[in-house]
């Protein structure tokens, strides 16, 4: 009996194995030693998560359909790994729907499912990365940490970087930011309120990319927009592009942010306008990330901000990697901003005044 009982549950549990056989788990753990300035609010000095990638945590799994067709999913979840906490989400692309407040785990990264066929391209539901995102992480050399500009450029809508609600689409052969020939990428999103909401609007996205992948260069454009009755919907749009020979790269990208209307809590600014330079020099097992950023905005006291850094990544394995990276922040006006932001936000200066900081770390992926 008790064989019988036995054969019986393993045949209940074979097929689950089968079907669990092609999901993936992959991750990043980030860590470095960070010390952060900011003119007339001193400095902190700290053990920081993700300098050089976002630590994070991921299952996939990617199924074939036949005749050409695929059908899969993807799941990833942000890690403060200093802490062993996760981080926030978003369920409906406006502040009312901030979540997460206790560190739990949830997958604020990407939570989509998709079906991908070879001839037509790829349709994802779910929540992920809004194509105006996908330059300012293609054209950035620094992308996270204490020299990326992403913090300075993103302006302060929900959808900054990723929607929920979400329904997007990507051409042929083109997945990630990285595509090959020529390419487009498109995304809807809802807030979800009630039709009887006055802001019942509010949370929608819409946004496109479309750009060119040839043999040693890119370059994209892109746009979105996130409605928001309180500042007349906010509207993000930039082009990029880069250029890679002999294990070298070099980067460049110009946007604007704008709002309808003036944001008091911004010093009354509506637009917000950037550019950057940066480039990857390789030096043969390693390479030197550099940038330089430029920020102005139209308030009243003529705001801008310049933004340098320099930094230095070893591979010590194909999985582990040492790095380190230095910024300086330049505000005038009402401008504050400081080195960093985040969970590693480094103090915030007084208007006008300065910021500076460094990272020192590692990072092991799997």
């Amino acid at each position: 009996m008790n064989k019988r009982i036995l054969g019986s549950a393993l045949a209940l549990a074979c097929p689950l194995a089968m079907a669990q056989s092609g999901v993936s788990v992959y991750g990043v753990v980030d860590l470095a030693l960070s010390s952060y300035r900011g003119e007339g609010a001193g400095s902190r000095s700290m053990l920081t998560s993700s300098g050089n990638q976002a630590s994070r945590l991921g299952f996939k799994a990617r199924e074939s359909l036949g005749d050409g067709l695929w059908a899969g999913f993807e799941m990833e979840s942000g890690l403060n790994a200093d802490t062993g906490t996760g981080q926030a989400s978003n369920t409906n692309n406006q502040p009312s729907g901030a979540v997460n407040a206790n560190g739990g785990i949830t997958f604020n990264r990407k939570a989509y499912v998709y079906l991908e066929g070879k001839d037509w391209g790829q349709l994802r539901l779910g929540r992920d990365y809004t194509p105006a995102f996908w330059n300012l992480f293609a054209f950035d050399p620094f992308r996270v940490g204490v020299g990326m500009s992403g913090h300075v450029l993103n302006g302060t809508t929900a959808t900054g970087f990723r929607a929920s609600n979400s329904v997007g689409y990507f051409s042929p052969g083109c997945t990630t930011f990285q595509c090959k020939g020529l390419f487009f990428q498109g995304m809807v999103a809802m807030g979800e309120n009630s039709t009887s909401d006055a802001t019942r609007r509010d949370g929608n996205l819409h946004a496109w990319r479309l750009g060119y992948g040839g043999a040693n260069f890119n370059v994209a454009v892109a746009s979105a927009t996130t409605r928001n009755a309180a500042v007349g919907d906010f509207v993000q749009t930039n082009i990029g592009g880069a250029y890679q020979w002999q294990g070298h790269r070099l980067m460049a990208l110009v946007g604007e942010n704008k709002t309808g209307i003036p944001v008091a809590a911004l010093s009354g600014t509506s637009r917000g306008r950037f550019w950057q330079l940066g480039a990857w020099i390789s030096t043969g097992t390693g390479y030197i990330p550099i940038s330089y950023m430029q920020l102005h905005r139209n308030d009243a006291a003529d705001s801008a901000a310049r933004k340098m850094a320099i930094g230095y990544v070893h591979p010590l394995s194909k999985r582990t990697t040492l790095y380190g990276a230095y910024a300086h922040v330049t505000n005038k006006g009402a401008l504050r901003l400081p080195v960093s932001s985040g969970a590693a936000q480094g103090p915030v200066p007084v208007p006008g005044g300065n910021a500076s900081g460094f990272d020192l770390g590692i990072r092991h992926a799997f």
